[in-house]
């Protein structure tokens, strides 16, 4: 009983209960490291798939981002930002370096310093580029790359840092910009060829710039461009580059002969000439070694032809493979031959030029002298000596001058001279005798050019054949405009050889016109010898018929030109002078009906005699209107203009001031058809202009309605009618009367002892000095003096006048 109550009193000691708490622990303590220990082991587990995963995922993106990176356009290469070793580049990179791995483009074309281009364009170059980018942002630049073959291309490049596949990067982007560069160079070199032609550039330097420009624009190949030589038919080739240098070497002359290469082929065609295949073409038979050797296999000769379709030369392609050309490879080669035709003739042109700068001063000198021959006996002797210069200057075989007689019907030669005659012109030439010769038939030889071969076929030869050789002739027609067939004389001309140079014709053609001169100039005056006593007769009818022409037009303006009427209180003055024995300028003074005074000055278009008739014309009609109008401007106006411009073929018109005074009140109307502004001058204040509102001339346009305008001349004051020929009067050293001087002149005028218009008068001939006058002169001066007293109607109709 007491063991059996003291157990749990034992189990109740702190002992036990301490013992009990530390087991519960341990077996809390090993539960829990037991779950622990699974989770972790399903963490670990869990971890693992993802990484497993993860590194699936990876593998595909960088698959797919190779993929993308080989479906794009550009060529695209990646390096290691650290030591630039290459570690991706896309299909379009492995074949523009013809490469099949990254390995091999790696090893064989970026890692050697040999498969690059030079300076600047380098891998040392290359590398400096890469090194500049930062670690942001990016670089582009043009490159030059060497690609399969040595052949450089262009490449537009971006450069940027990125991150590939895990490892820090560098990514390389290129487009292709190859084309472009080669247009773009292209053009440079044509420009420049171009400038050069322009400039006279060294022929040899220019072929080796239009060879440059083929080898250019037609890739893979080599350019050889060969010039005519036509006295020796054969071909040349031109540059100073390799291949010209190599072809001179060994085939320095090229016969313009078919099956002599395709380049002699071309130029005796004057066709393309294409061989596929050199080696097995029959028109290099003999010539294959010298192309062998350049490895040279296939050849497009296009022949150069120019302007006047004579050839220049030929411009030859060669191709290092067996190949025919396609229609772009054709349109540039057309092209290249554009311009080395362009080259060639404007050599050729400077070569005649400096040709022709040589007989300058023969034909200068020539001229002076045929100018200066002498009249009468000594013409022919003189004119033979100098066509003797004229053969002997060109080393001609003959040359004869034929003049056309004074009855246009037929040529007569009126020299002939041969290289051994003596200078004085004796007598070993065939024709100083010779049957005229009709102008219809040279005339029809001449019709279209003014130079042409007469052969011994021809009917005519034996008659102006110069020597006993058979040689053509050459006729030179010598051209009259003024003569309805065109022809004043030719010359017949015969070589020493066969044919005469054509430089050698153009220079004949010059001596010719000057020939054409010396021969109308004798004519003239020959002519006027004959005619001179008639001549003078004539001039002495003539300057009668005008002195009595003066005259009748002088008395058709009152005072025959220098007129004073004087009223109370009134002075009109006129004075006209012609330019001419007659003009067209006019003044007129007509009291009317009315007792009020119709005042005009006018100026008729042009000079001379049709300008005095219209001038006749008007004059007559304005008196007519005037008294059957009794002053009413406007309708007298009106009706003027359309009589001046009723049958009016000659187009001739008239400008004019009319004016009706009433010299009781000074009212003045007054209208402008076109004429100088009146000046105005009231001796208080600067005389000006009455500008008004001048309307057209009489005589241009029918129906014109004119406006009347009034003013009033109180006293002291004066107007001034003039015509153009005032102000436009000059003196010896040119300078022009003008407005300014004709207003300054009226200021001071007003006060002169010999009245206004005599002191106008003496200031503008003292001016002119004598110089030759150009225009008809008018002045007219309307001065008012006193005062205006009121009057009856009927006494101002009729105011006092005095002598």
């Amino acid at each position: 009983m007491f063991e059996g109550t003291a157990w749990p009193e034992r189990l109740l000691q702190p002992e036990t209960i301490l013992v009990a708490l530390l087991g519960l622990s341990l077996l809390a303590l090993a539960a829990w490291h037991l779950r622990t220990r699974n989770r972790f082991q399903r963490q670990e587990h869990q971890l693992a798939n993802e990484k497993e995963d993860a590194q699936r995922r990876l593998r595909s993106s960088m698959s797919d981002t190779r993929a993308m990176l080989d479906q794009g356009s550009s060529v695209i290469m990646v390096f290691d930002r650290i030591t630039l070793t290459l570690l991706f580049a896309n299909r379009h990179a492995l074949d523009l370096f013809g490469c099949d791995s990254v390995e091999e483009l790696s090893d064989t074309v970026l890692m050697r310093p040999d498969a690059w281009q030079t300076k600047p364009y380098s891998l040392l170059d290359f590398e400096r580029w890469i090194s500049q980018l930062k670690t942001s942002g990016f670089l582009r630049q043009e490159w030059l790359f060497s690609t399969e073959g040595q052949q450089g291309i262009w490449m537009d490049c971006y450069i940027s840092n990125t991150v590939f596949e895990g490892r820090p990067a560098r990514t390389l982007s290129a487009n292709n910009i190859h084309a472009y560069k080669m247009n773009q160079a292209a053009d440079k070199l044509r420009n420049r060829i171009l400038t050069g032609i322009n400039s006279s550039a060294p022929m040899e330097n220019l072929a080796d710039s239009l060879c440059k420009l083929a080898e250019i624009r037609l890739q893979n190949t080599r350019c050889l461009i060969t010039r005519y030589d036509q006295q020796r038919d054969t071909l040349t080739p031109v540059g100073n580059s390799g291949l010209a240098k190599d072809f001179r070497e060994t085939l320095p002359a090229i016969p313009a002969r078919y099956g002599s290469t395709s380049i002699g082929t071309a130029a005796y065609t004057r066709n393309r000439t294409v061989c596929e295949s050199i080696m097995d073409d029959h028109r290099w038979q003999g010539y294959t070694k010298v192309v062998a050797d350049l490895g040279l296999q296939a050849s497009w000769s296009e022949p150069v032809v120019g302007q006047k379709d004579q050839l220049l030369g030929v411009v030859t392609i060669f191709s290092q493979q067996p190949s025919n050309p396609d229609e772009q490879q054709l349109e540039d080669l057309a092209s290249i031959v554009s311009l080395t035709g362009l080259a060639i003739e404007r050599k050729q042109w400077q070569r005649t030029l400096e040709a022709a700068a040589s007989s300058e001063r023969f034909i200068r000198q020539l001229g002076v002298d045929l100018v200066n021959l002498p009249s009468g006996e000594e013409f022919e002797p003189n004119l033979r000596y100098l066509l003797h210069r004229i053969v002997t200057q060109y080393e001609l075989g003959a040359l004869s001058l034929w003049e056309r007689n004074e009855d246009d019907q037929d040529f007569s030669c009126l020299a002939t001279v041969q290289q051994n005659t003596s200078a004085s012109g004796a007598s070993e030439t065939r024709n100083n005798s010779a049957q005229p010769i009709p102008m219809t038939i040279v005339g029809e030889m001449l019709a279209e050019t003014a130079a042409e071969y007469l052969t011994p076929q021809d009917t005519i030869y034996n008659r102006i054949r110069l020597t006993d050789e058979p040689k053509p002739i050459l006729l030179t027609a010598l051209t009259d405009e003024l003569n309805e067939s065109g022809f004043i004389g030719f010359l017949a001309v015969q070589s020493r050889y066969m044919y005469i140079p054509q430089a050698t014709i153009d220079h004949l053609q010059v001596i010719g016109s000057m020939v054409r001169t010396v021969l109308l100039n004798r004519r003239l005056v020959l002519s006027m010898a004959s005619d001179m006593e008639s001549e003078q007769r004539a001039r002495k009818k003539l300057e009668g018929e005008l002195s009595v022409a003066r005259s009748i037009q002088m008395s058709m303006v009152p005072g025959g030109g220098q007129l004073r009427e004087q009223y109370r209180n009134w002075t009109i003055e006129a004075w006209l002078q012609p330019a001419r024995a007659v003009g067209g300028d006019l003044y007129e003074l007509i009291r009317l009906p009315s007792g009020k005074l119709l005042i005009a000055v006018g100026d008729v278009s042009d000079k001379g005699a049709p300008a005095a008739l219209f001038m006749a014309r008007t004059v007559s009609l304005l008196n007519y209107l005037a008294r059957s109008m009794d002053g009413d401007l406007a309708g007298m106006a009106h009706a003027l203009n359309n009589e001046l411009c009723r049958a009016n073929d000659a187009c001739m018109f008239v400008t004019m001031v009319l004016g009706v005074l009433e010299l009781s009140s000074g009212e003045v109307q007054w209208l402008n058809a076109g004429h100088n502004a009146p000046m105005f001058v009231d001796g208080k204040s600067t005389p000006k202009l009455m500008e008004g509102n001048p309307a057209a001339p009489f005589g241009v346009y029918e129906d014109v309605d004119y406006t009347v305008q009034s003013a009033r001349i109180q006293p002291d004051q004066s107007i001034t009618l003039y015509s153009d020929g005032v102000t436009e009067a000059f003196d010896k050293e040119g300078q022009e009367f003008g407005e300014e001087r004709l207003l300054n002149l009226g200021y001071r005028a007003i006060n002169q002892s010999e009245g206004l218009l005599g002191y106008m008068r003496e200031q503008l001939l003292s001016f002119a000095g004598g110089a030759p006058q150009s225009d008809d002169i008018t002045l007219l001066t309307i001065q008012h003096h006193g005062t205006i007293h009121p009057v009856h109607r009927d006494d101002s109709k009729h105011p006092a006048k005095s002598s």
